[in-house]
């Protein structure tokens, strides 16, 4: 094509693309018909002249945000609670654990046993609830066994009488420890209340857990297990933690400990409950929330802002690869 053609070309294509003026507009200026300006648009995009760029925005706003990440990522729901820069941790697990107190109720309606993980941010959730009669009739049961740390986060049946008594629900205890020994049996007592909270968690419709780091998780670890499953667990490459159960960046579990066997609910078997509800926030839990939801893990996920913001940047490589 002859020089003076493609500046013809070039010209037509500045002023539809860059001066946004219409192809009516263009074709009375250029003495040209209408039907010449969409052929030599057409041709502009065939010599390169017009190179087209389709891309996702570099941010989004919160309730934008909220409908990407739930429409990308499968889930029923995205609630994004506030946080900035600078932030201490303890301050962004308040920000969503407030969030999930007025969400969850409402959320949680209807359903009739409600398991619940532990955490810091669950922990300061149950204790921001306001008592209202909202799950008349339903009882809140442990997904995981006692934790010998003096941690107040880590103490389940703390959490599970908090919820209930805000949520005017029933509760069940238990007095299983999180993780045992395989070559220590259970005794008829545990046996027996083992059985039972299994009854409980096969008609289980609702859950709340919180997400960890391979690294926060072993701070709790470290009082539980040996030094030797420990030092497996963080070589492991796990990607994340839930219910004191570990999965790996594509969402596979890690396999149990051969020392030791975990009392909680099988993270595998979460996928059958209907509402599962995942309140998890900091920046640096970003890809494990990721892979959690890629996993099907949760279908609700409370976070912060920033961390809402860095799964989007993660959602968007995935994308645009």
């Amino acid at each position: 094509m002859a020089g003076n053609d493609l500046w013809v070309l070039y010209r037509i294509a500045e002023q539809y693309y860059k001066k946004g003026k219409t192809q009516e507009e263009i074709s009375r200026e250029e003495n040209i018909s209408r039907s010449q300006v969409s052929r030599m648009l057409d041709r502009a995009k065939t010599q390169g002249i017009v190179r087209v760029d389709v891309t996702l925005p570099q941010d989004l706003d919160d309730d934008s945000l909220e409908d990407f990440l739930s429409q990308n990522l499968k889930l029923d729901r995205v609630v994004i609670a506030r946080s900035e820069i600078g932030w201490k941790s303890s301050r962004i697990y308040d920000s969503i654990a407030e969030a999930a107190a007025y969400y969850l109720p409402r959320m949680l309606r209807d359903s009739t046993v409600v398991g619940v993980g532990w955490g810091e941010t669950v922990y300061r959730f149950a204790s921001l609830l306001r008592s209202r009669p909202t799950l008349p009739g339903a009882i809140i049961v442990p997904l995981m066994g006692v934790s010998a740390s003096p941690s107040p986060y880590l103490q389940i049946n703390a959490i599970v009488d908090r919820m209930a008594d805000h949520l005017r629900a029933e509760r069940y205890f238990t007095n299983l420890a999180i993780y045992r020994e395989k070559s220590v049996p259970l005794t008829v007592y545990e046996q027996k209340r083992l059985e039972s909270l299994r009854e409980y968690w096969d008609k289980m419709d609702a859950a709340v857990f919180g997400l960890g780091t391979i690294d926060a998780s072993c701070k709790a670890f470290d009082e539980e297990v040996s030094d030797t499953s420990r030092e497996r667990l963080m070589n492991s490459g796990a990607a994340g933690e839930i219910l004191s159960q570990y999965y790996y960046a594509d969402g596979t579990l890690l396999t149990y400990d051969e020392d030791y066997e975990t009392n909680a609910f099988p993270l595998d078997g979460m996928r059958k409950v209907a509402k599962r509800i995942c309140l998890a926030g900091g920046i640096n839990k970003a890809e494990s929330i990721l892979a959690a939801a890629h996993a099907g893990y949760y279908t609700v996920l409370l976070t912060d802002s920033l961390t809402a913001r860095r799964l989007y940047e993660l959602v968007r490589s995935e994308i645009m690869r």
